[in-house]
């Protein structure tokens, strides 16, 4: 079972990475942000983000504690890493609404986390990704979690050029003030 759900997980995650890519170098083309709720981008999306986050859930689950590192230093690290990631993103999502989360249209957000990061949901889920993969100890569990994280990475390279187009200078200068995930806020950031 754990070598089919990380198959399947593997392919959810490289099809996500894959029409982020087409996102990001075709902008006509765009699947993210999804040009509405009722279309087949939004569905693609979020169908295989459903999928990718319970795969890795269970590859965790199936294959937990079978890697190298039985330290018992990687349990606090890795829930430390996990749950603050989690909250974080969390943080970000209520901050920004549930519909702007999704993908869909809403107001240029500059309180909460999005003080510090233009993308906190992404940095928290990172973050959480990496704190289950150090949690689970387990190989194919770290290799879905980076997979995931890299997502979550290339992400705002996607959206970046839409949210330039809805909110024009204002986002212009929020981009120049904070980093696009870790970093000092300055005023001269590219």
């Amino acid at each position: 079972m754990l070598a089919s759900v990380f198959i399947v997980t593997v392919i959810a995650e490289l099809m996500l990475a894959g029409l982020l890519i087409v996102s990001w170098v075709a902008p006509g083309r765009r699947v993210w942000p999804p040009p509405g709720r009722d279309t087949w981008q939004f569905r693609a999306i979020w169908g295989l983000t459903l999928i990718s986050t319970v795969g890795v859930l269970l590859t965790g689950i199936l294959d937990w504690n079978s890697g190298p590192f039985v330290h018992e230093i990687r349990l606090p690290v890795g829930l430390l890493m996990m749950l603050g990631g989690l909250l974080f993103a969390r943080w970000g999502m209520t901050t920004l609404g549930r519909h702007a989360t999704f993908g869909l249209e809403g107001t240029l957000v500059e309180s909460g986390p999005y003080r510090w990061t233009r993308n906190p949901q992404y940095v928290g889920d990172i973050l959480a990704l990496l704190g289950w993969g150090i949690l689970c100890n387990s190989l194919p569990t770290w290799i879905v979690s980076i997979l995931g994280a890299g997502w979550f990475a290339l992400a705002p390279f996607t959206e970046e050029p839409w949210l330039r187009l809805e909110y024009g200078e204002a986002y212009d200068a929020y981009r120049q003030r904070l980093p696009r995930y870790l970093g000092r806020p300055s005023a001269g950031r590219p």
